[in-house]
């Protein structure tokens, strides 16, 4: 039995795609049609947010000098949530990821996704070599 991609989440033959997730799934790839690629990116970062976590953590150094002789709870609780506000405007966003999708039995279905581009186009090219070894 010829195996055209062996991958971390799945396998391809010459009869059947299997994809392991939450749970195993099975595809016939006689059965696969209108293959198709979903790519998702991330919205583009805008200027506003990097601004607002900059001045959020400025913010919190600045609140113990000037609010620290009043009182301390409220220097704290301050600090801590211009803080958290700071981390949340300033993390990283998630990347693009790829989704293959197909017909499949009479539904659009969610073949195999991933984040990594290298081990999305291995598993396209894997596909393409399964479906080319059915038609010879």
């Amino acid at each position: 039995m010829p195996v055209f991609y062996r991958g971390p989440k799945a396998v391809i033959t010459h009869q059947v795609v299997e994809v392991s997730r939450e749970h195993r799934r099975l595809f016939v790839v006689t059965e696969m049609a209108d293959l198709h690629i979903v790519r998702f990116d991330p919205a583009p970062d805008d200027a506003g947010r990097y601004v607002a976590g900059v001045s959020a953590l400025v913010a919190a150094v600045m609140a113990v000098p000037l609010v620290g002789p009043a009182s301390l709870l409220l220097t704290v609780v301050l600090s801590s949530a211009l803080g958290v506000g700071a981390v949340f405007c300033l993390r990283p966003r998630a990347g693009r990821w790829w989704q293959l999708r197909a017909g499949y039995r009479g539904d659009v279905i969610e073949i195999f996704s991933s984040r990594d581009e290298r081990e999305f186009a291995e598993f396209c090219r894997g596909l393409v070599r399964a479906l080319e070894y059915g038609e010879a």
